[in-house]
């Protein structure tokens, strides 16, 4: 798996914490990180008026660019509608050569896909509903109706033939990190509930039969339906239309990203197997009030990890606020920082000795100032707190202070010192935040124990370099 720096991990955070924008900033490396976009429409980006954009794959690249498109190597060519898992297998056993299309567009230059697929550092692959979608008829009046055996025939078919499409994946790139984008409901507006029943089921069996095949070859599997289904609406806004719309692709974008993230804890299993000893779906195992959390598996793995623990009657309290306390001491574990004296301050002497050494070490990392010797604990993390700790982190491994140009556009910030002015223009001059409108950046809002656990968890992958 691809490693992020810890730098990189800091840029995560921002978006974790500051979600107004998509933007994350890829690994500091002289070498492209090379992806490569196989599959259907979806990879190809065709949206909800039937006009071929930015897809999920796009949004991924953009994702994994952060602030720099430069530093990715980025080809959704060989994606193309229609295509079915006979259509992509084709085209690999050929080495077809296509046009490059990268964010700018289709290119003058070309590629064969055999090289493509040697090149490439990432892949992504959406393809296999076409196949089935074949045997699934439209009346005149709109009603639908299955063609059971083909159905059944179709399945097995795609698995087939994604074997046989991982094959040669490998056999071209042994080392290629793979993810794999499930099928979702694309008819989610008709009435009928026995159709729905039938429509569900098809889905549901299918992304069974595709999980199956895609971890027996050591890839990645983002099951996107339940995300779809749940705000199809917004996602899915044509109902005469099967293809998302670019909130919907985004959203797909971000969940492939942070499956793709987690996979990575894998490359730790032989240096941390103690820590790693169920599988992270398992949420709830250890905290009785995460079943069905967004952050489940993030919390499962910050436990696992050692970097934070729950509640004495079981429960984690995943959308309860964090405090600076907190914050602090999980950075400086999950960051390995380090003191050589007790922290100056006067309102944690009721805190264990552990959690001192803790606030002792990201005092002596520079995190947080003396204040009249007073670190006020129990209060909340703040937006602006937060973008502050972060910065001040940022400039400590960086060995240089952070000076703006010119402040960030946000008036709601003017109030604060010039230090924090600045953490936060860094942000946006990195253009990984944009506000809540142009001119208001909510520097008061506050973070939970959820969001928390995902920073350790991200903060855990790129610690070990």
């Amino acid at each position: 798996m691809k490693k992020l720096t810890v730098f990189a991990a800091l840029i995560l955070m921002v978006q974790l914490f500051l979600p107004y924008s998509l933007n994350v900033k890829a690994e500091e490396t002289d070498e492209l990180f090379n992806y490569l976009a196989l599959g259907d429409s979806l990879a190809a980006g065709m949206d909800e008026k039937g006009e071929i954009g930015y897809g999920y794959a796009d949004y991924l690249a953009l994702l994994l660019a952060g602030d720099d498109e430069g530093s990715i190597d980025y080809n959704k060519g060989f994606a193309y509608p229609g295509y079915t898992t006979a259509d992509v297998l084709k085209d690999i056993q050929a080495d077809v050569t296509k046009p490059i299309t990268d964010l700018t567009g289709i290119t003058k230059n070309t590629t064969a896909i055999k090289q493509a697929i040697k090149d490439a550092d990432f892949i992504t692959l959406s393809v296999g509903a076409n196949d089935v979608l074949k045997n699934v008829k439209t009346s005149e009046t709109g009603q639908l109706s299955f063609d059971l055996a083909g159905v059944t025939k179709s399945i097995q078919d795609v698995a087939l033939n994604y074997e046989k499409i991982f094959a040669a994946i490998y056999d071209l790139n042994p080392e290629v990190d793979v993810v794999v984008m499930g099928l979702y409901n694309p008819f989610p507006y008709i009435q009928d509930a026995s159709i729905q029943t039938q429509l569900n089921t098809l889905v549901s069996t299918m992304n069974k039969a595709l999980q199956t095949v895609v971890e027996k070859n050591d890839a990645i599997y983002s099951n996107v339906a339940e995300l779809v289904a749940g705000n199809f609406t917004t996602y899915l806004p044509n109902p005469q239309n099967i293809h998302l719309a670019a909130t919907g692709y985004g959203a797909v974008a971000e969940m492939m990203l942070s499956d793709y993230i987690v996979a990575i804890l894998g490359d730790y299993e032989d240096e941390y197997g103690d820590l790693i000893e169920t599988p992270i779906t398992e949420a709830g195992d250890y905290f009785t009030d995460i079943a069905g959390h967004w952050g489940s598996e993030y919390i499962n793995l910050a436990y696992m990890g050692g970097f934070m623990n729950g509640f004495e009657d079981g429960t984690f309290k995943p959308d309860v606020n964090v405090t600076r306390v907190q914050v602090l001491s999980v950075i400086a574990r999950a960051f390995d920082l380090t003191a050589t004296k007790p922290a100056p301050f006067k309102d944690i002497k009721n805190y264990s000795l552990q959690t001192q050494n803790e606030i002792a070490a990201a005092y002596e990392a520079g995190l947080v100032k003396e204040n009249g010797g007073y670190l006020n604990p129990k209060d909340n993390v703040t937006r602006a707190q937060f973008a502050l700790i972060l910065t001040r982190l940022s400039n400590s491994l960086e060995g240089e202070v952070y000076v703006p140009a010119a402040k960030a556009p946000f008036k709601d910030i003017a109030k604060y010192d010039e230090e924090t002015q600045n953490a936060i223009t860094l942000l946006y001059d990195l253009q990984l935040v944009q506000g809540k409108t142009a001119d208001q950046f909510d520097p008061a809002g506050s973070m939970t124990r959820a969001q928390l656990a995902k920073v350790l968890v991200l903060a855990f992958l790129s610690g070990e370099e």
